[in-house]
């Protein structure tokens, strides 16, 4: 009796079986399972479509599509399919037709988000932002607390310039969600636009809390706290992205601006050189690691930036001479 009630339900039992098995990210037995599903039940648009999933997982493509493709032709209004054939369209590099195809998920269903939203991180992405507003507003008329929406719509704001609304939008993202660092380090940078550096410090140290490693805040921080004169913290945390993230050029390079502005030329000169050392060659920085190289009476230290500036300048660079009178000097001892 048993046997025979579970080979009445095979398609069932191999449909979970498989989403089982797509969960776990074992994608070749996910595969195996719901192609024994299709067999069991050919009409079913939900076993074609978790096929093209595991194999878009596995960067199958073409058996992807047709995966799809056969799901449309049994449910050819059903969104998500439509979304997630508009999604493998984008990974194939056509947007026009993930654009097509979101806006078909979406006539096909105007109040399932994920369209609206995915189309929108595809405009996003190719800095298509006016392209991409109207669908984040739209799924915030349909879910007025979404807060991916919000940080989004708060994305687009800040970057076409209107940072005191981005506040705002960062502001009810937070609301709903206040475990995302990504919203208090976005809420942090608006305030950073609008001037309101003690605001944008305590949004980025609540980021930090939830995510103490990331190189972005921690650079932030350190920036921001110099910024308003509070070195101590600002060395913290521009230490601690080095340690972090030591093959990073700019925290060297920002806590060589602070050094230099409370007269530590030793240690500017120490990390403009690590700076140096980590980035193409850059002539300006090249000059100023030569003139704190002097200030700090170490231009010994800095003969080959020295050399390698005076071979790389224009003839007709003003630094050129001093640069000239510096190695002089420096041969004369």
């Amino acid at each position: 009796m048993g046997e025979k009630s579970r080979n009445n339900n095979d398609k069932d039992y191999y449909f979970d079986l498989g989403i089982r098995e797509l969960d776990s990210g074992n994608f070749d037995k996910a595969i195996h399972a719901f192609e024994k599903a299709i067999q069991k039940n050919p009409n079913d648009p939900r076993l074609y479509n978790n096929l093209g999933i595991a194999y878009e997982l596995i960067q199958d493509y073409e058996k992807a599509r047709s995966a799809y493709e056969k799901a449309i032709e049994i449910n050819p209004e059903n969104s998500s399919i439509l979304s997630n054939l508009a999604g493998l369209s984008l990974l194939e590099g056509k947007p026009q037709d993930a654009a097509l195809l979101y806006d078909s998920a979406i006539s096909a269903d105007p109040l399932y988000v994920e369209p609206y939203m995915n189309i929108a991180r595809m405009f996003i992405e190719m800095r298509g932002f006016s392209s991409a507003e109207p669908y984040v507003r739209k799924v915030l008329e349909i879910e007025h607390d979404n807060a991916e929406a919000l940080n989004l719509l708060g994305v687009i704001t800040s970057v076409t310039k209107r940072s005191e609304e981005a506040v705002k939008h960062f502001q009810d993202a937070i609301k709903s969600d206040a475990n995302q660092y990504s919203l208090f380090s976005n809420l942090g940078a608006a305030l950073q636009k609008i001037g309101d550096k003690k605001r944008a410090v305590l949004a980025f140290e609540k980021s930090f809390e939830l995510n103490p490693n990331n190189f972005s805040i921690m650079n932030n921080l350190g920036v921001l706290y110099r910024e308003i004169g509070n070195f101590d913290k600002a060395k913290y945390f521009f230490y601690r992205a080095i340690k972090f993230y030591p093959e990073n050029p700019f925290p060297y390079l920002n806590i060589a601006e602070l050094y230099i502005e409370i007269e530590e030329y030793d240690s500017a000169l120490d990390n403009l050189k690590k700076y140096s050392s980590l980035v193409p060659l850059d002539m300006d920085t090249l000059f100023k690691t030569c003139g704190i190289a002097r200030m700090a009476n170490r231009l010994a230290d800095v003969t080959e930036e020295m050399q390698s500036f005076l071979k790389e300048s224009d003839s007709f660079d003003p630094h050129v001479k001093t640069v000239k009178k510096w190695l002089k000097t420096v041969k004369s001892k």
